[in-house]
């Protein structure tokens, strides 16, 4: 048994039932493989040490800490405009690896550990999630080629996603467990309003950064402005709303509270695309306040709408 003090690589098996990029990243600290057979990550944490401390408790079974930076900084690579990640884990099955010294950046160890994981698949019935994890090898993977994604950025975001950042991973999580639901038609409801947390995370966050920038008492009409003049202004829109994501506010109030200032309602005033904006528009958010940029298809974007305008 590995002392509590000793490293431990933990592996994490993703549902067909996602979509994810073609790609083996490597890094000393993660592994990430996505092929048409099989996708998982391995990501190395200290047996009984949190990495944030300060985290509460929770019986929830979900991604890791260190797990979700290094997931959500490959989701942020997601392109604007292009076609959606969705990292789809499968609960309640996470084998360990218990090396001291695994180096993940090894093609031989990469290949040895995909291995690994499908004879794991194929042992001995893991219970709950045996149907799931028999799907993972008989349905086949939906994969976006790297020509859609930006994996360039992914190291980059890892660094700068900091463990203890609340906020963002928060933020992160709720947007990947909207996904999650996503892929079910009758919990869309359920994933908008789970794009709503994610929606505050980021509202908290863009607060957060006006007051490092010296605002006093930001509020939701600052945040409005800071995202126009970082995203709506480049899409054509002439002035900031009153209120951050203000065609929401009153939505998310109804949606929320079955009875508020504004009656009474037997199910949520939600529409499908109001799932589909949320979703696209707060990964772009989140991945700008990681980055300080945007990504290059947000920029082409721009390029030829500004060469539009000039013809």
């Amino acid at each position: 048994m590995a002392a509590l003090n000793e490293p431990r690589y933990k592996v994490r098996v993703f549902h067909p039932r996602g979509r994810y990029p073609r790609a083996r990243i490597s890094q000393p600290e993660g592994l990430f493989w996505a092929d048409e057979q099989i996708v998982f990550c391995v990501t190395l944490s200290m047996r009984g040490i949190p990495v944030n401390a300060n985290v509460p408790y929770s019986e929830m079974d979900w991604l890791t800490l260190e797990e979700l930076r290094f997931i959500g900084s490959i989701f942020l690579c997601e392109l604007w405009d292009e076609q959606q990640l969705i990292f789809y884990p499968v609960h309640y099955y996470s084998p360990v690896i218990n090396r001291k010294n695994l180096d993940l950046m090894k093609d031989s160890t990469a290949e040895a550990i995909r291995n690994l994981v499908i004879q794991g698949i194929n042992g001995p019935n893991w219970g709950y999630q045996v149907a799931a994890l028999q799907e993972c090898l008989t349905h086949r993977y939906s994969l976006v080629e790297e020509d859609h994604v930006d994996l360039s950025r992914q190291s980059s975001i890892w660094q700068n996603i900091a463990p203890n950042d609340n906020l963002l991973l928060r933020g992160l999580s709720a947007l990947l467990k909207s996904d999650m639901l996503s892929r079910y038609s009758e919990f869309f409801e359920e994933a908008t309003i789970t794009c709503f947390i994610a929606l505050e995370a980021s509202f908290r966050l863009i607060l957060k950064r006006l007051t490092a920038e010296g605002a006093k008492n930001p509020n939701a009409k600052d945040a409005a402005k800071w995202l126009h003049d970082h995203f709506d202004k480049y899409l054509g829109f002439e002035a900031p709303l009153e209120r951050y994501f203000q065609e929401f506010y009153d939505q998310r109030v109804m949606t929320l509270h079955p009875s508020s200032r504004f009656g009474e309602f037997p199910y949520a005033p939600l529409m499908i695309d109001d799932f589909y904006h949320l979703r696209s528009s707060l990964r772009s958010i989140f991945a700008y306040l990681v980055t300080g940029e945007h990504d290059r298809s947000f920029v082409e974007a721009i390029e030829k709408r500004a060469a539009g305008v000039r013809q």
